[in-house]
């Protein structure tokens, strides 16, 4: 992945921190709840979330970790500073493949739905590796195999016909399928030096509304990425035709379940 691809990336989630706290981190939260209960929180005294995006997780790590300092980073300022609001913690912009942390210093590290996002998953881990001390724990979770959230199939028709580009994200800046087994997952730990402690996966399910749901895919998902390059008057008719088609799908089609799949991993003395 270029090293523009990954601007881009910060770019485009600063430029759309208010729908993803609005809209997507309500949804994702919950599936990283499971990793909390797996990580040795409650003794540790330097935590860090990396990736952090707008802060959510935050509050669940203080809750955990109440004796500890939480370092939050992320490279998008735009979604810092949403956290910034709210947060009790340290926030730094930083890149997660060149984390400006003093080496073993953290106690325990989580990384919650970023890990597909770097230029080199391998090279993240290798620095989490770095910053974590003798003994130290990073708990990881990247989606399994899952189904595309409810409207995508629509929103590609009504792109389509209606003249829009194709996706503008880099494809690889979403490197989902190097991850999307707990044998792939397990392959990028041990690749860093890391050891494997417990992979594991597990099913949720999110129910939308109408609403909610088109108000993310325009705001941060594909679809807006997608209506963007399109005239406004083209944009107008096809979000209002998408939008309308997403109102008629029965309750049962509204139902997301993804896989989550969750790493434990620590750094040998």
């Amino acid at each position: 992945m270029s090293v523009n691809a990954s601007q881009n990336l910060a770019a485009d989630y600063s430029s759309k921190a208010t729908a993803y706290q609005r809209c997507w981190a309500p949804v994702i939260r919950p599936m990283a709840r499971p990793l909390l209960a797996a990580l040795p929180l409650y003794s540790a005294r330097q935590v860090l979330d990396l990736g952090c995006g707008t802060g959510e997780l935050l509050q669940n790590l203080r809750a955990e970790a109440p004796r500890s300092h939480l370092h939050g980073v992320d490279r998008s300022e735009g979604m810092l500073r949403m956290a910034r609001a709210t947060s009790i913690s340290s926030l730094s912009v930083m890149d997660a493949e060149s984390l400006a942390l003093g080496s073993e210093t953290i106690d325990v590290a989580m990384v919650a739905f970023v890990l597909f996002h770097l230029r080199d998953p391998v090279s993240g881990l290798r620095e989490i590796r770095r910053v974590l001390r003798p003994w130290g724990i990073v708990g990881i979770v990247v989606w399994g195999k899952c189904p595309d959230v409810p409207g995508v199939a629509i929103w590609n028709e009504e792109l389509d016909q209606h003249g829009a580009a194709e996706d503008p994200r880099e494809q690889s800046v979403m490197q989902h399928a190097e991850m999307d087994t707990t044998e792939k997952l397990s392959g990028l730990v041990r690749l860093s030096g890391l050891v494997p402690l417990r992979v594991w996966s597990e099913l949720f399910e999110h129910r939308w509304t109408p609403e909610v749901l088109v108000e993310m895919q325009v705001g941060c998902g594909m679809p807006g990425r997608r209506l963007a390059t399109l005239s406004e008057p083209a944009r107008t008719a096809c979000r209002q035709r998408a939008e309308a088609r997403i109102r008629r799908l029965p309750s049962a089609e509204l139902v997301f379940r993804p896989e989550a799949l969750f790493a434990k991993a620590q750094r040998s003395g």
